[in-house]
Formats: C-alpha cells, structure tokens, sequence
C-alpha cells in the first residue's frame, strides 16, 4: 500500500493508464436496485471503472449504503420512515428492489468490499459524517483493514470534507458540486485539498473545466447516460462519467479511447 496522499491521488487518477474512464452510480443501478450488491457486481461485470455508493447511519450507529434517508422511494419500507430513524435489524427486512419488481437488501459498506474490493475503484460518498466522524473512522478502518486503500476515495460537500479532512487525511477527497453550493467549485477543492472533482451537468461552465484542467485536477460528471451525452462529456475534458447505464457509457468510453 502506498503510504502518502499524493501517491495515493497518482494511482486513483491514472485509473490504470487509461483515459476516458466510467464510474457506475449507485453500481450498474439502470439493471439492478441502486445501491445494493448485485448492482456493484453488475458494474464490475460489464467492465466500468470505478463504482460509486452512499454511506449513511442508522439509528443504533451501523453504516448502510443508501442514498435517500426516506426509504420509500425505492424500497417497501412506509412512507415517513427513515435511515437515521431506523434500527439496521428492520433495514436488513426490507426489500431495496420493491418498486422495480426485483429483490434486493440493504447491504453495509464492508459487504461492498467484501465482494468487489481489490476488483473495482470506489467513489464513497458520505452524505454525512457521523458523531466524530464515526463513518470517516469506520471506512478508512475497513478500507485499510481489506488492503483496498489504494482504491477509495471519499466524496463530499464542504462539512464532509472537513471533516474527511481531519479524521483520514491519508483517503483522497473528491469536492462535489450541488446546486446549493455557494462557493465555486474549483475553489472548494483548493480549500479542501481535493484531487477530484465531481461536476453536476449543467452547472458547470466550460471556463470551470479549463481552470480545473489547469490545477491539475482529476474531473468526474454526474452524470451521462446515452451514448451521445457521454462521448460529448470526454470531448470537453471530463476524465470519468457517473452513470446509471453502466454498459453504455463503457461502450462509449471505449470508443472514445479508439479515436485518441
């Protein structure tokens, strides 16, 4: 395992020399429910990159992978419970893929690396830090703990990446871009000391791709889901497409990578 951030940062960014490269949002979730581990294993399968997943707490303190706090958009859980209000025993009951006529479960972010660690990078968006950064702590441990250190980095917005900051200094940060935002991004990654950015489609300018490429850092979009969106993606100078449809933005990576 390389030691220091920098050559941390080298290795996530080279993406194994390879240009033009996919990020699997919430796993290959366009086929699978979001979020869970047949999604993660779909992406590794049809050939993407790196996967992204979210990292919440439930109400007796274990980490889960799931986006929404709500859990009724996707899953048979009832409408107003919750993430954070919920117990992980009732959370492991309930079917993730109720709505798409699939089934699927809760998993925690050590089952993630578990089945696909060491195959795939991961982007980790913590959509909060937890009491002392308890979910800081608790992913760098595991990540160091399953040799895939190398292969994580954290994604966030300007609490998060404090607080990434100061629990484990030692995992690259990724800045997010949100609508909300009220700074700009280049210079929320300067602040943060973030080798990546995560540019939202349609907030940024193209002056913000050039002040980026300039600073060196690494550009990921959210997101690109026909061929065309993503081909147009790499030709403004995005270095790695999230996407739900996995297996397309793949196919147009590839062929992006045969015309360089």
């Amino acid at each position: 395992m390389k030691g220091s951030v920098k050559e941390r940062q080298m290795i996530l960014t080279e993406e194994n020399g390879k240009r033009f490269t996919v990020c699997a949002h919430r796993g290959f979730s366009a086929r699978y429910p979001e979020n869970s581990i047949e999604a993660f294993e779909g992406a590794v399968a049809c050939g993407a990159d790196e996967i992204e997943l979210d990292v919440r707490l439930t109400a007796d303190g274990v980490m889960i992978v799931w986006h929404d706090n709500r859990l009724d958009r996707i899953s048979d859980g009832l409408p107003g419970e919750t993430v954070s209000g919920s117990e992980f025993g009732y959370l492991r009951g309930l079917n993730t893929g109720a709505k798409r006529g699939m089934t699927a479960r809760f998993c925690t972010p050590e089952e993630v690396f578990a089945a696909v660690g060491g195959r795939i990078i991961m982007n980790i968006h913590l959509k909060e830090s937890g009491p002392d950064g308890c979910i800081i702590r608790g992913l760098a441990g595991l990540a160091e703990r399953y040799g895939i250190a190398d292969s994580v980095y954290f994604a966030g917005s300007p609490a998060e990446l404090d607080a990434m900051r100061k629990y484990a200094p030692h995992i690259p940060r990724t800045a997010i871009q949100l609508p909300r935002d009220t700074v700009g991004i280049a210079d929320m990654a300067a602040e943060y000391g973030c080798f990546r950015v995560q540019l939202w489609s349609g907030l940024y300018t193209a002056g913000d791709i050039d002040l980026l490429k300039s600073r060196g850092v690494h550009i990921n979009l959210f997101h690109a889901e026909t061929e065309e969106e993503v081909s147009a993606a790499f030709a403004e100078g995005v270095d790695t497409v999230l996407s739900n449809n996995a297996d397309v933005a793949v196919a147009a990576a590839e062929k992006m990578r045969g015309r360089a």
